[in-house]
Order: structure tokens, then sequence, then C-alpha cells
């Protein structure tokens, strides 16, 4: 303790502590800064018999010295929350005996704890640094505006003041005398819990200070959308590190999983509550139990309706809509420890020390990284010897969270070891993209911030076989004046934006001119040998290329279609050709019906392949790609630029591959094609588009106007499609009712007739159309198969064939031989009904083949079904949701048999259910919706196992990000093993490969012996 008094002063609401001997002088600023050289001395505790500095305080003060030895750029210091920032902070300005310093801080709770530490520097004194010698520093409170006649005093306070503390909106609303005078006194400006740094009032506070040197402490140098913090990452404590040496206790995690919300806030508090009690009768430990909401709503209730029933531990709620005066008092029970338990919302986040908190009961999480492990690292910090772990109890089952802190909240996530990698994952990310940028020489324009910049995701590709290039090239093409240059020798990246003025459209006046910018990156991969170009002018482009990779040649031609090879079920959606040689019509575009004539002509010698676009499937994904014949391929993507450069290197290798050929992938690629009549087959799959087939929607309905009646789309059928004397007959069904439509195809177009039934409407809004326009303007899909296995899928008046593929063999798994005598099933009888009938396939599928542990078994049969049955099994320990879709068919005779009629239709249910595979959410919503129906007609549930609860669980598993996967069965007792013939075969074979090329799943076949 210093030999002086430390008296406290006040402005208005303002304080201002100085230091004076016994008769009450004030010292100076050369004897204050004189008193700092003589009595600090340095202490570092290398093991438990030391008194010093932390390793971890001592490691960044010297990394601030060796930065400010060569830089007075701005700095950052990554230390975790509890490892001594506060100390590590006094101990540079003490030591650098730094005479004035602007401490900026996010809060007023933390804005008042660090002035009461920087006034007497922390717990400096009680680690025997500072003697009683000490003059400790002129530390002024800033946090509150004066009256006008008071300004003066307080620039008077800041000219004398050692140490500033405020937060950026009052340094940002300081009046301009004040804010000028204390940036022209300030030599030191400290960012506390800098990853606010980005945020407009700390933007501008430290834009404002710029001239300065800057230190930034934080804990987590990263932030969830994406903007970098800006300076030098000079000092990075780990999490592991700080674990290790004792700096956090162990974190205890109490997961419940409890996806039913009434439930949720009380087995989340019950487990809490018994922790504390625990703690305390056990180990008489003097913790405190911290409930966290996200709103003061939310605590007000956790507060009425749980906690305060608990009066044994004095509960009490602390949040922005308490008086001040009340929360003070009740912050003040909890530091004393006279209150166990307090319900906050953020009151407990940054900087705030209360070392007996030690039980998390967290009802709503964070869903950000950074504030997790800020808030988690205010538990698990170690101080006192009456403390234990740190004891975090929350519900794994709610909310939707990003990946990294879903990651943290699974059922046997060990924190200890999770956030652990979290940090170091998100911070060596930073250092990462860090030291990337860091490689890049910036010229011109200091401020451009490559984090920030977006690019589309396209490329140009040249061959350069030299290692040889000229940096410096590019001064040749752009003006040097005008251009930021950014350039990244060590990857080889080089980005260039380029100023540019041009006139104005809108006016002669010479003088009236517009500025904008071009932006050229380029990207040598050494490994493939291309030089990779994304620029918006492709001419100076070129001769960028050409000034900086001088033995460069363009990769153009065939090759570059190297780049769909991989891509199933390829649907070609623009093509366009050059004439070779070319003639008075040089270039042609082919686009939808077109395309087959396109592609035919493609592959001849006549022309070559100019540009396409197309989309199919790749890796269980859907994708889009395009290319064109002069090197340049696109995706519809927006990304950063590393995510180019690794885009890139995958591009160039594929196109160098002269493995593939380019008219193989067109010869495969699918294309649509006019037609004038029906194709050859039979027709054994349709539906109406995917949008309204997954749609859960009421804003269309069918309406029968005789009737006065309304129906959904979700409770119709689209069945039974057949060719009756050339036209497309096929049955629309609602509920048990049928309608019959057929579809006309002539020479110039296509029309719908209604020919069975009350003629339907549909409503649209205030209006209706008939059903039959409607069916024009969004016309059902069909699927023809022809005798070698082709499909042929007619839409409109368009067509699209796909070949079977050679070599392609059914897996012999995929036939599961049932004996449907045992289960004394009637093999013609479809359907169990709402009687359950014990004899039927669906029954027996229901308590045969279906598995038993599944959580959910739902009857779905009839209009607007899923499938037959739908099974859903909850997969808790990998977070996975297995949904398997069931789809039974009857025998078309009393005996098995080799009908491939028994096929069609159940081959045809299974392909089509495959469209819920990327709509997870509306199949949960359409299982509720056909239950609720069922519900209200009949008094009677469609759930074989489960309920509606366990189906709105299912939807919150899938928004927190349960993953999802699909398997599909077909259960038809009238097809026999044994008997299965070469046309069966190909049905099934062409189902199954449909499964497997888009969404990478198997078809699973229960027949008979």
């Amino acid at each position: 303790m210093s030999k002086y008094k430390n008296i406290i002063s006040t402005i208005g609401r303002n304080k201002l502590s100085r230091c004076t001997d016994a008769e009450g002088r004030t010292f100076n600023r050369e004897e204050l800064i004189n008193s700092w050289k003589e009595s600090y001395h340095e202490r570092v505790s290398r093991n438990e018999d030391e008194v010093g500095l932390r390793l971890p305080q001592f490691g960044a003060l010297s990394a601030i010295r060796a930065h400010w030895a060569t830089s007075n750029s701005p700095a950052t210091i990554v230390l975790p929350t509890g490892t001594g920032k506060s100390e590590t902070m006094y101990a540079t300005i003490i030591s650098e005996r730094i005479a004035s310093s602007l401490i900026i801080v996010p809060s007023n709770l933390l804005r008042e704890q660090i002035f009461e530490g920087a006034r007497h520097f922390g717990i400096l004194p009680k680690l025997e640094m500072i003697s009683d010698e000490v003059i400790y520093p002129t530390t002024f409170l800033y946090k509150s505006k004066v009256e006008d006649e008071e300004e003066t005093i307080l620039i008077d306070a800041l000219e004398e003041a050692n140490i500033v503390v405020s937060t950026p909106s009052m340094i940002k609303k300081m009046p301009s005398p004040m804010l000028d005078t204390l940036v022209e006194k300030v030599e030191v400006v400290i960012f506390d819990e800098a990853h606010h740094i980005v945020a407009p009032d700390w933007g501008t506070v430290r834009e404002r200070f710029s001239g300065k040197k800057i230190l930034q402490f934080t804990a987590t140098p990263f932030r969830n959308d994406g903007k970098k913090i800006d300076g030098k990452i000079i000092f990075n404590y780990g999490l592991a590190l700080a674990q290790k040496a004792g700096y956090f206790k162990p974190i205890d995690f109490f997961p419940i999983q409890e996806f039913d919300e009434r439930k949720s806030d009380e087995e989340i508090a019950k487990i809490a509550i018994k922790q504390l009690e625990k703690d305390f009768l056990e180990n008489e430990y003097e913790h405190v139990l911290l409930a966290r909401a996200n709103t003061r709503k939310r605590a007000d209730e956790l507060y009425e309706k749980i906690y305060s029933k608990y009066k044994l531990y004095n509960p009490v709620v602390i949040h922005g809509g308490i008086p001040p005066v009340k929360r003070n008092k009740y912050l003040q029970q909890v530091k004393d420890g006279k209150s166990k338990i307090v319900v906050c919302v953020d009151m407990f986040g940054e900087g705030i020390d209360i070392p007996t908190l030690k039980i998390a009961a967290i009802h709503d999480k964070y869903k950000s990284l950074p504030i997790t492990l800020q808030f988690i690292g205010r538990f698990a910090r170690t101080s006192g010897n009456k403390l234990g772990n740190a004891k975090l109890i929350t519900n794994v089952a709610m909310d939707d969270l990003k990946v990294a802190i879903d990651e943290l909240y699974h059922q046997d996530a060990d924190w200890n070891q999770l956030l652990n990698i979290h940090s170091n994952r998100a911070i060596n990310k930073e250092v990462e993209l860090d030291e990337f940028i860091g490689r890049f020489k910036k010229g011109h324009v200091k401020e451009i911030d490559l984090s920030q910049l977006k690019m589309k995701v396209s490329t140009r590709m040249f061959q350069h076989p030299s290692k040889k290039f000229s940096v410096n090239g590019w001064k040749q093409v752009l003006d040097p004046d005008r251009t930021t240059s950014l350039i990244n020798e060590e990857d080889f990246v080089y980005v260039f934006i380029e100023e540019i003025e041009t006139k104005v459209v809108w006016s002669d006046q010479k003088d009236i001119v517009q500025y904008d910018y071009d932006f050229f990156v380029l990207f040598f991969d050494k490994d493939n040998g291309i030089v990779h170009i994304n620029e918006t002018d492709a001419g100076k482009g070129n001769r960028l290329v050409d000034s900086m990779f001088s033995e460069a040649s363009a990769i153009k031609g065939d090759s570059i279609y190297r780049s769909l090879d991989g891509i199933n079920r390829l649907m070609i959606g623009t093509l366009g050709l050059k004439q070779k040689p070319s003639g008075r019509i040089s270039f042609r575009m082919f686009a939808g019906a077109d395309i087959k004539a396109g592609i035919s002509e493609a592959v001849a010698s006549g022309s070559i392949k100019s540009n396409l676009f197309g989309y199919g499937y790749r890796e269980g994904e859907r994708i889009s790609i395009g290319c064109s014949y002069k090197g340049k391929i696109w995706m519809r993507w927006v990304e950063r630029i590393k995510f180019w450069t690794d885009w890139c290197q995958k591009i160039g290798k594929k196109v160098l591959d002269n493995s593939i050929n380019t008219n193989n992938i067109l010869n495969n690629s699918l294309a649509l094609e006019v037609i004038t009549e029906f194709p050859e087959g039979v027709p054994y799959k349709i539906s109406m588009p995917e949008m309204i087939e997954v749609s859960n929607s009421s804003s269309k309905l069918l309406y029968i106007s005789k009737e006065q009646k309304t129906f959904p789309f979700f409770q119709t059928m689209l069945k039974n499609p057949r060719l009756v004397n050339g036209n497309l007959r096929f049955e629309f069904w609602i509920n048990e009712r049928k309608f019959i439509f057929e579809e006309i195809i002539n020479e110039t177009s296509y029309s719908f007739n209604q020919i069975e039934g009350e003629e339907l409407l549909v409503k649209l809004g205030n209006g209706t159309v008939t059903m039959t326009d409607y069916l024009y303007e969004h016309s059902p899909e069909v699927s023809f198969i022809q005798s070698d296995g082709t499909i042929i899928v007619v839409q409109e008046n368009l067509q699209t064939v796909i070949k079977p593929k050679s070599g392609m063999e059914i897996p012999q798994d995929s036939f599961i031989a049932i004996d449907w005598t045992e289960f004394k099933v009637d093999i013609k009888s479809e359907s169990q009904g709402r009687g359950r009938k014990a004899d039927s396939i669906q029954y027996a599928t229901i308590h045969n083949i279906v598995d038993q542990k599944s959580d959910i078994i739902f009857d779905d049969d009839g209009a607007g079904e899923i499938a037959d049955v739908v099974s859903i099994k909850i997969d808790s320990r990998n977070q996975k949701i297995i949904f398997h879709l069931y789809h039974c068919k009857y025998s078309a005779e009393k005996l098995p048999g080799a009908r491939v009629s028994d096929l069609y239709e159940v081959c045809g249910q299974a392909e089509k259910s495959i469209m819920w595979n990327d709509n997870v959410l509306q199949i949960i919503q359409r299982m509720i919706e056909r239950e609720n129906m069922r519900q209200r007609k009949y008094n009677e549930t469609r759930f074989e196992k489960g309920n509606l609860r366990t189906l709105h669980m299912l939807k919150k598993m899938v928004t927190s990000g349960f993953e999802t996967e699909f398997e599909i069965s077909i259960v038809q007792p009238g097809v026999s093993i044994m008997k299965i013939t070469d046309s069966m075969k190909q049905i099934i074979l062409a189902t199954d490969t449909y499964l497997k090329d888009t969404y990478g799943l198997r078809l699973t076949c229960y027949f008979s012996q």
C-alpha cells in the first residue's frame, strides 16, 4: 500500500481519484512518474512458491514491449477470461511509465470496476510489485455529461489525469473542447473486450485516436458476423494452456434433453438447485447459482414461476429494468453471499468478477461462440479455496444454434475439451486469416480491408509452365497512382483495385465525371501450373496476365467442360454453339427444348461448344455450374478470396485431367425436346411440381362449386396414369373421391380436359380458375419406362430421355424375402384401414417389417400420402433423425409371380417420395396436418407409435441442427424373388438408380420368396 492518501472527488456523477501527502498536497506528473520508476519491481510467478505476475500476464507484457520496440501499429492481446487482463493493463502502464492512458470498456458496470482497479493498480501491490513509495495514478472516471459551467473543470481533470476510464458512447458524445484535449494528451488507448471494436461507436472512437499507440485486449478475437478485428495478434494464450496451468476449474456439464417447452425450464432449475444443495451440504462450497434468460420478460417469468419458490437461498432477479438502487442492492447481496440464486439477462457478462458464480443454469443459450466462451469463463475461473468446479446445466434439445455452439450442447459433450477446441479453432482461424492477409503488401489505399472483400466465384485459366513471373508487371497495365495493390507473394495471390474516371451519360460537360473501380484477383496455382484470374474487365485482365506471366497461354476449348465431370443427371439449361468454319450465322444459342438438337450438333464435327449452364447432383447435393470455351468457369456463389483460391485449385486439377471425355459428358447429359405425341412405354409415375407436392399451405384450395366445399392440395393424390387412345389419362383423388383428367398433345401444343367427376376449381386469392387451366400452368410430370430400361420424363409437351447406365445391377441384398403366410396376410389386401385389418399388407409391414425401436410409426395411407407407412427413429447420441418410407402395394393375383404390372405404381411412389429429402420440415408438418384432420373427422389417430408432441419435438430437433437421413422401401408380396424377369429388373433398377444418382439413397424391396 502507498504511504500516500488516495482521495476521490466528484464532478457531477464523474469521479477523480488523486494521491496526496499528509499535508494534502497533490503531486505533479514528473514526481508521479519518478515514483513509478523507483517503486515498480517486476515479479513473475513461475511456481506455487513465487508471488508475482502469472506467466500469461508476463508473456503479454513482454509481447507488448517487443511490439512497441519496432512498431506503433495497433496490437491485439488474447488472454482467456480469468487469466488477468486488467493486471496486464496496469503493469503495462506503470512499467512503461505511460503518463496518459485511456481505457475503453463496453459497459457501465465494467467501467466502475476498472476505475476502482486502475486507481491503485489492482492487485499489483499485493503481489509485492509496488513499494509503499508509489504515488498512485490520478484516475478519472467519465460517465456523464455536466452543465456547461462545469465543462472547464472536466477539461482540467482530463489534463491532470494519468488514466481515463470510459465507454465508447460517452467518449463519442464528449464535447469537442474536451475530446480535443483528450486526443492531444493521451499516449496509449487500451480497448478492453476488443471484439466490440467493429461496432459503430467503438470504430468511431478508435478512428479518432488513430495516431496513438493502441492495445486491444480480448478473450475472443473473432466475431460471428465475420467482421475483422483490425490489429495484429501479438500474443495468444490459449484455453488449453489456461486449463493446464490451473487458471480454469474443470467444467462439469449436466445436459438434459427435453423437447417439451413446458417442462424444459422446470427440469433445468431442478437439476441446478440440486447441484447448489449438493455443493453446500457435501463440500461447504460458497457457490452461487446464476439462471440466464435472453430477455427481461423471460427473466421475470423464471424468477416468479420457478426460482422465487426457493426462499432458503434468497433469490433475486437483476436486469436493466430493475431500478438502479435496487439492482445495486441485489448485486451486493450476491457478492456478499447473502443471495445464492440470481436470475439475470446479460448483467454478468464481460468483466464482472464474482468468484462464487459457479453454477450456470442456462435457460436461453447465447448463440455466438465468442459470447459463450466469455460467459462460461466467468464460472470456470479459479479464485479462492472454498470453491469447486464450474457446473453448467442446460437443455440440449432446444434452440437453433450455429455449428460451433451446437457441438458444445451435445448430450455427451466434454466442455473442457470442446471449449478448448472451439476457442483454438476460432482463434487459429483468425490467426490464419491474419497471416494470409498479413502476407499481402498493401499499396496506395491503406484502408482496404481484405477480410471484407467478397467476389463472385468464377475463374479464367492460363497455363504457365515456368516458375518465373514479374510481380510488378501490373504497373504496365494499371495506373499505379490510382491502383490499390494487395500482394501476397507467399501464396501467389494478387489483388488490384483501380479507380477509373468516366464521363456521365447525362451531360457533355467535360469536368463532370463519375468514379468507379475495376477489380482484379490473380492466383498462381504452382502445383498445377495454372494462373487463375477473376476480373471486372476481361480486356485489362488479359493484358494483366500477359504483363505478369509472359509465358502464360489461355486454357480454352473443350477441356473447360471437364469441370462438369462427376455431376449426376446433368440437366443443361442453356447451350451455345459456334459454327466451324464461321458462316453467315457464327453463333447459336440453344435453350429449353432446343438443347437436344444443340447437343447432337455439339458432338458432331460441324460446330464447337461455346458455353453452357447446367445443374445436377454431386455427392448427394444439388449444384449448378457454367462453362465457356473461352476459358471461364463459374458458379452461383459469392465468397471470400481464401475460398476462391481453394476452389480454383480443385477446378484446375479437373480441367487438366486428360482422361475425361467431354463428349461423353454431353451425351450422358439430359435435355428437353418437344414432342407431338406421348412416347412408347408404360407410364408408371405421375406427380405435380415439387413446390405444390411439398407445400402445406392453404392459400391454394381446390373447390367444388356445386357442393361449396374446399380442400387443401395436400389432401390430394395423382395416380394410375395410362394411355387411352393416344392421350394420357390419370386420376386425381381428393380423400376417397376420384376425378379423372386427360392430357392431350398435338402438333403445336398441349391441353387438359376433365372427363369425370364434378367440375374442379382452384381458389387463388380472391379468384378462381378451372383445374384444367391450373394444370396447364402447373403441368404434372409423368415418367414412362421402356423395355430396355430407358426412362422418358414428360411435362407439358416436352420430354427428357434418360438412358440406363451400362453395367449397373441390382445389389442382391436389396431383395428381402418375406413369408407372408406366416403373418396370415391376404396379399391382395393392401390397406389396414381405420379398422386395422390384421390380414392386410400394411398391417403386416407395421408390425413385422418396420423397426419396432422407431420413435414414430405412422399410418399415412390415403390421398395425399407421403408413404403408406412412415417410421422415424431418433438417434440422440449422434444428433440424427432417420426417416424410413414404406410404399405398399397389393398383388394383382392371389399368388406371388412375375408380373411387371405389380411394380409400376409402387416404384413410381418410391421415386416420387424422394422429394421429401430436401423438405424435412415440410414432411413433419404434413404428418401433423394429416393427423389433425384424422382426429377432427374420425376422432382417431394415425399413430401406431408416438404422438403429435413427438412430431413437434422433431421440428425443434431439425431446426436445432439434427442431421436427417432417408431410407425408402417398397413392399409388394405379389412379386416372387425367384421368378423376377428382366423387364421387372429394369424398373427396379431404374428406381434404385434414380435414388442413388440424386441423393445417394438405396432401394430396399420386401417381396415374396
